[in-house]
């Protein structure tokens, strides 16, 4: 029997966090295995090509000191010349003229030294190029073995209640919208980057990376020169004229299109089902001191005040647990009931615990927002990781560097994923509650949802699909045409925007006593589409893409996929 995740800090600091390294180096161990690649041959290879680029970093030195002689002794050949010249045949004029034909003489050994250095260094690049050929050549076969769901499949043997799908299906996404209440609405002004659903104990979540386009502000800036006559009296007391100038400047801010990334974790489950609140980060969680015991003291006497106030509509009642409700902070919660069946002392303690961490985790940098049936989970290190599982990362010509990018790259993607479900994971209720139909696991093969087929697209890059008159980044939006014989057309919609010169004239007031029009050039960002279309297959690992697709199509997480 598969046993819940109580007290998800101690248990990642205690278990969870050597389990996956062991895990992980248990797998790496295992490819090298399966690939035959000769480690020891290899560690000969990369030690030669470090010593080759550590001659080469020496002999550009050299070079460097090189062309400052050179450098040197021609501007002395120069001087001397001009020395000599200047002289003419006197007893300074022949000294300065033997000084220029030993400068001359200097630099024509100099330039003969620099080419040989030049050359050398040539010579040694090439050495180089051809030994790291031979080392990528010797891990080929390793490097063929990576694929994109070993951190997941090795986060699925550490903690036992995750279960991740191949790719993000649409059985699954139905699954979050007909159970869950999760509305598309959400995706209306964003293009997925990367997306990998899966389940805890039956129930639906989704962790996505999305960039969203907005509108900002920049101001330009134009400037006028002026010219004008006046009078001044002197100090003679004469009054004369005079010339005087001013540079005007003069500004004008216009919309902008503004890209961001984000990350977010949707987890839906039929605990509380009524209950909505949100919370932020609290910046009392990690402090210490008077200082922030004092500040911890003032908001709970607001959190009181608020909760004894009678004149709104506020159902919030504050618990007994105090340091969990400054904390936590959720006090736009609407049902008191269901909040307190959902954070249950066990909870809160969980919670707490996450909260005021820092050492384990990343303490309390989370948001989280509860809408019905659905959980949002946000958070700052989230938003700084690396959540897409391109197996392209872990390739390198170096065996110990491969192995170590290995192992560090999966023991943080595993902290970092881990950290963004563990406020989900602090509450029981939701860990010891299954859906009706408790629907565990999705099979390769399965339809893949928008969300995937958004992925694919932005995988090969929205320049791919953008029009010729884009000028900024392309929101990638998709939406399913047609399926034959397992082959769904997929239309993708490239938005983005063109970029065209404006001039407007911004008036200034001048020192001349007039009002000056100022030209200021600034830029007018229009909307362009383009509608191009991408076909998608999916298949089983290892299977042959359709024959349409031929050798060219793009083997991405169980979906074979080719642009047109």
């Amino acid at each position: 029997m598969i046993q819940d995740v109580y007290d998800p800090l101690e248990k990642y600091r205690d278990e969870f966090r050597e389990k996956f390294a062991s895990l992980a180096r248990e797998k790496f161990e295992d490819l090298a295995a399966k690939s035959g690649v000769d480690a020891e041959k290899n560690k000969e290879t990369t030690r030669q090509i470090a010593e080759l680029w550590k001659k080469i970093s020496s002999e550009k030195k050299k070079l460097f000191f090189k062309n400052l002689l050179i450098f040197i002794l021609a501007a002395c050949a120069v001087a001397a010349g001009v020395f000599a010249y200047n002289f003419g045949w006197n007893a300074d004029g022949i000294l300065s003229g033997g000084g220029c034909a030993l400068c001359i003489f200097g630099l024509f050994r100099a330039f003969k030294s620099r080419a040989d250095t030049s050359n050398l260094v040539a010579e040694l690049k090439e050495k180089a190029g051809k030994l790291e050929r031979e080392a990528w050549a010797q891990m080929r076969p390793l490097n063929e073995l990576y694929t994109w769901d070993i951190p997941v499949k090795l986060i699925e043997k550490t903690v036992p209640r995750l279960a991740f799908d191949p790719y993000f299906t649409a059985s699954r996404l139905d699954d979050l919208r007909r159970q869950f209440g999760w509305s598309d609405s959400f995706n209306e002004d964003k293009s997925i980057l990367f997306a990998q659903s899966g389940a805890i104990n039956g129930n639906a979540f989704a962790l996505g990376e999305y960039i969203t386009q907005t509108w900002g502000a920049k101001t330009y800036y134009g400037r006028k020169t002026i010219h004008w006559t006046d009078w001044e009296t002197g100090s003679d007391g004469r009054r004369r004229m005079v010339r005087k100038s001013q540079t005007l400047t003069a500004s004008i801010t216009k919309p902008i299109p503004v890209y961001t990334r984000g990350k977010i974790l949707i987890y839906g489950n039929d605990a509380a089902p009524n209950l909505n609140f949100s919370r932020s980060p609290s910046r009392l969680s990690n402090g210490s001191g008077v200082l922030n015991s004092l500040r911890k003291k003032r908001e709970l006497r607001r959190l009181k005040a608020y909760s004894q106030n009678l004149d709104d509509d506020s159902q919030y009642t504050l618990m007994s647990n105090h340091e969990f409700e400054t904390l936590f902070h959720a006090k736009d919660r609407d049902n008191e009931v269901e909040f307190r069946l959902l954070f249950t002392a066990l909870a809160q303690t969980q919670m707490l615990k996450i909260m005021k961490d820092g050492k384990v985790g990343y303490g309390d940098d989370f948001y989280f927002k509860k809408r019905g049936k659905i959980n949002m989970l946000t958070s700052a290190h989230l938003d700084g990781a690396a959540i897409d599982t391109d197996p392209k990362r872990f390739r390198n010509f170096d065996f110990e560097k491969a192995k170590e990018n290995f192992l560090s790259f999966n023991e943080k993607y595993f902290k970092d994923v881990y950290f963004a479900f563990a406020p989900a994971l602090s509450i029981p209720l939701y860990q010891q509650t299954r859906t009706g139909e408790d629907i565990y696991g999705h099979k390769l093969g399965e339809r893949a949802s928008f969300w995937e087929h958004e992925a694919i697209a932005n995988f090969y890059g929205c320049e791919k699909f953008s029009h010729p008159q884009c000028a900024t980044r392309s929101i990638l939006k998709t939406s399913a045409l047609s399926r034959e014989n397992g082959v769904t057309k997929i239309q993708v919609e490239a938005r983005g925007y063109s970029a065209n010169p404006r001039l407007n004239y911004v008036e200034a007031y001048g020192g001349d006593g007039h009002w000056h029009e100022v030209p200021v050039e600034w830029i007018e960002y229009l909307p362009v589409s383009r509608t191009s279309s991408i076909s998608v297959a999916e298949s089983g690992e290892g299977e042959n893409p359709p024959p349409k697709f031929g050798a060219g199509a793009l083997f991405r997480r169980g979906i074979y996929s080719m642009l047109g």
